[in-house]
Order: C-alpha cells, then structure tokens, then sequence
C-alpha cells in the first residue's frame, strides 16, 4: 500500500514529530532517545556544501551541541507533506531554529517507521537555506 496524506496513520506520524519538536524546543533532549530509531542515519547538507553524516548517537550530539542556548517558547514549523501507510510515515517540513549553529531556515525530510509500537525515526535529511532569519 502506498503512502498517502489521508491514511489515518498520517496524523500519529505528526504528533509524534510536533512532541519532538516542542520537546526539544524546550530543551527535553530525552525525547530524541525515545523517537529515533536505534538504526536512524541523518544527512545534514550545509550551505558550503559539507555533508555531515551522523547515526543517532551522533546527531543526539549534534543537536545538543548546537542548540545549547537555544529556548523557544514558540518553535516555527511549516508543514509541506504528511503522509503514511500502516507501518510507515514521511514528512517534509520547513523550520526556523538555531539546529545548525546560527538561526536561519532549514527544510527536512523525515522518513518514520512503526516500530515496537510507537513511531520512529529511521532517516531524516536537513537542508540549509542561505538565508538566516530574524525570529
């Protein structure tokens, strides 16, 4: 079966990346343990073209090393695409954060699977936009 915006599996894919979302805004790094897949692979693409490659342990790493001051009461988040089948879930978005260093605009894709009966992630892809951003 393929994956489509209106499978009913397409709203638990997005809850579970808006907990991570608002989890890790507010700084509850725990909830990176809980929602990546023990196999996840990240693919960080800088805007000088440096690929970062990471598996969870890395990019937990990563993103608390980067986001350390960070404090969002309010995280920015636009979604371009939520859909799902029964055991997986794909979701593009564009967010404003300091993930990478310096506050600007990144897109991602983010792959899920159903796995020991909650959603996961099993890959996740960020972009940098040149730009970076105000608020």
């Amino acid at each position: 079966m393929a994956m489509t915006e209106s499978h009913p599996n397409a709203a638990a894919v997005k809850e579970a990346l808006d907990g991570l979302i608002h989890g890790v805004s507010g700084h509850s790094f725990e909830v990176l343990d809980a929602l990546y897949h023990q196999d996840m692979q990240t693919y960080v693409l800088l805007n000088d073209n440096t690929l970062i490659r990471n598996d969870k342990t890395g990019f937990m790493e990563f993103i608390r090393g980067n986001m350390g001051a960070l404090k969002d009461d309010s995280p920015w988040v636009k979604y371009h695409l939520v859909e799902a089948d029964d055991t997986h879930g794909h979701i593009v978005i564009s967010r404003k954060n300091d993930a990478t260093g310096r506050y600007q605009l990144i897109s991602l894709s983010i792959d899920f699977v159903f796995e020991d009966g909650r959603w996961q992630i099993a890959r996740e892809i960020v972009m940098t936009r040149d730009e970076a951003v105000d608020d």
